[in-house]
């Protein structure tokens, strides 16, 4: 079997999609076995390095192209199909939105969520993301012979929302790399913390792509409320967080993006981490923090109750009491927060990015 992938997101090292990207295609190349991959690559003044696995089953294809006009190529005409751009595969993989048209390879899509046609108040760039889920995405599933999509929640919500047959749906969810259950030692903590001026004891709260899904502003407040004398590390794009903060930034500190090498020393040293998003269609942050042991504090809407499977706290994003209840009761109860570090730590386990691909590579060869 030979597989095309969509790898242009793996050019970025931050955001969701990159990490599935990265890992998806990591664990392919761990996984060894008789399949052989084409890595697409479609950039035009992206500088990233294209990057592929230390393995010969893995070429590049590389297309310098403005990825507007691609596209527009693709939707208008329906051409190129990607076998020239990628040459003969039996399978092409789109990660995000964007399918090519096809002569004969099987078309697969992953949909990470559609929370933006159900919460358009959720997202700040509209226009942004009217063409990727109005446009590009109804587009690619018109041509998907499969879809995957990482969470039940998802799946029903692709049904839903844009009518695709739930039959040629398949629910894979992502994974936890290893290292995050490996605890740092106490100096190796220390050295981390120092570097961004961490003093313990502290809050975490690992944002990602900064939207107003995900609650940045109640969720400061109600830190601020509970948790008085304790700083709320925040992690992702700092100019954007700050702006989402309206202001009230006191007692959080803002450490911007960071090497995910420092996210084990960072979340198990904290006291709580916070992910009470307002909808997410997987919730990566949150399960990454169940496995370094940390105790979690999530939403009970989307994909989260399904991700976190009771191990976390679960409560209303939209209530300021609900959230800074939750922190008060972890931090005054230490059974209760032993419990949910155990408890995560299990659940987390149940996620690896070996089982991903595995389900992955058993959906491309049900198509076929």
């Amino acid at each position: 079997m030979r597989v095309a992938i969509d790898a242009y997101h793996a050019l970025f090292h931050f955001g969701g999609v990159a990490r599935y990207a990265r890992e998806l295609i990591g664990a392919f190349a761990r996984a060894g076995g008789e399949e052989r991959f084409v890595l697409f690559y479609n950039r035009f003044r992206e500088r990233g390095a294209a990057w592929k696995p230390d393995d010969a089953r893995f070429t590049l294809r590389q297309f310098h192209c403005p990825r507007t006009l691609v596209d527009a190529l693709w939707g208008r005409l329906n051409w190129p199909p990607v076998e020239a751009l990628c040459g003969p595969v039996d399978i092409f993989h789109g990660l995000h939105f964007v399918l090519p048209p096809a002569r004969r390879a099987r078309l697969v899509l992953t949909v990470h969520d559609l929370a933006y046609l159900k919460h358009p108040e959720y997202y700040s760039d509209r226009a942004l993301n009217d063409k990727g889920y109005k446009g590009e995405l109804p587009r690619s599933l018109a041509r998907a012979a499969g879809v995957i999509a990482s969470s039940a929640r998802t799946r029903e919500d692709v049904i839903e929302l844009l009518g695709f047959p739930a039959e040629g749906i398949k629910v894979v969810h992502l994974g936890v790399e290893p290292f995050f259950f490996e605890a740092p030692s106490e100096a190796d903590a220390e050295a981390v913390l120092a570097r961004y001026g961490i003093v313990r004891p502290y809050l975490i709260f690992l944002v990602g792509s900064p939207e107003p899904r995900k609650n940045i502003a109640r969720t400061a407040r109600a830190a601020r409320r509970a948790a008085r004398g304790r700083d709320l590390v925040i992690l992702g794009e700092r100019g954007r967080i700050a702006r989402f903060l309206e202001g009230g930034s006191e007692g959080a500190k803002l450490l911007g993006n960071v090497p995910k090498e420092h996210l084990p020393a960072l979340l198990s040293r904290a006291a709580i981490s916070l992910y009470p998003s307002l909808y997410e269609g997987f919730g990566l942050p949150a399960l990454e923090s169940m496995a370094s042991s940390v105790p979690v504090i999530a939403s009970d809407r989307g994909a989260l109750p399904e991700v976190t499977g009771g191990a976390a706290l679960q409560v209303n994003p939209e209530s300021e009491d609900a959230i800074a209840e939750a922190i008060d009761a972890i931090l005054a109860d230490e059974a209760l927060a032993r419990d949910l570090r155990e408890r995560g730590r299990a659940r987390a386990r149940a996620f690896t990015w070996e089982k991903t691909a595995a389900e992955t590579l058993s959906f491309y060869k049900d198509l076929l």
